[in-house]
């Protein structure tokens, strides 16, 4: 599990680098043209293609968020594989779902629940990194007090099976309400002093949109 944190976060800051990077590109006072910040030199026009969603109401975002498919299918995974490893397979301890809690798969499954269920336009790499490192991380800060609650409350060879179930919670709750908090993304033709035009889908919240709002006029019109 370590080693696919340290890789998810790895990936998220260098896509990260790049995306702002082209995000900011031919933004601010000092552009230069053929730079690997400005490589087509000063945008001079930016163009709303899609429009804002209506945001809605918190608890609604919440709870179609929510990857309760997937995690209810592995609870109940967990659980047939607890049953097996003790009563078909005779083993003393709970060896099948032991290598399914080390393989990471879980994380990787209800986070991409989770963003088939976020808007259309918000179901992007981004969303399902910023929805595997939520759950991964609502997962690390309970770890610690279920797996003692655990150990003190239940049998040795029933730790693991709740350890399991309350991991699916957490990844479920992560996940689920990372996706309800992402802002709405809006998709800009941008066109360059060079006569380049280039598509990108930028977060309401970000400093390019304010830059590209303020370059095309009036804001984008929401749906009714």
């Amino acid at each position: 599990m370590q080693i696919i944190v340290v890789a998810v976060v790895l990936v998220a800051l260098i896509a990260w680098i790049v995306v702002k990077n082209d995000e900011m590109s031919g933004l601010g006072r000092n552009v230069k043209a053929g730079t690997l910040r400005h490589p087509h030199g000063k945008l001079v026009r930016a163009k709303a293609t899609t429009v804002i969603p209506e945001e809605a109401p918190l608890a609604n975002r919440i709870k179609r968020s929510m990857p309760i498919i997937s995690s209810g299918a592995i609870i109940a995974v967990c659980v047939v594989l607890y049953a097996c490893d003790f009563t078909v397979l005779g083993h003393s301890s709970s060896q099948l779902l032991a290598t399914l809690s080390s393989t990471g798969i879980v994380a990787l499954i209800i986070a991409a629940e989770a963003t088939l269920r976020a808007p259309e336009a918000a179901r992007t790499f981004w969303t399902y990194v910023y929805a595997l490192v939520a759950g991964v991380i609502c997962a690390l800060v309970v770890w610690e007090v279920v797996a003692a609650a655990a150990s003190m409350s239940f049998s040795e060879e029933s730790t693991l099976l709740v350890y399991g179930i309350v991991t699916c919670v957490c990844y479920l709750l992560g996940s689920g309400a990372c996706v309800a908090l992402l802002p709405s993304k809006v998709t800009f033709e941008r066109t360059f002093e060079d006569g380049a035009k280039r598509s990108i889908t930028v977060s309401t919240r970000s400093a390019a949109y304010s830059a590209y709002v303020a370059m095309m006029g009036p804001s984008p019109t929401k749906e009714d």
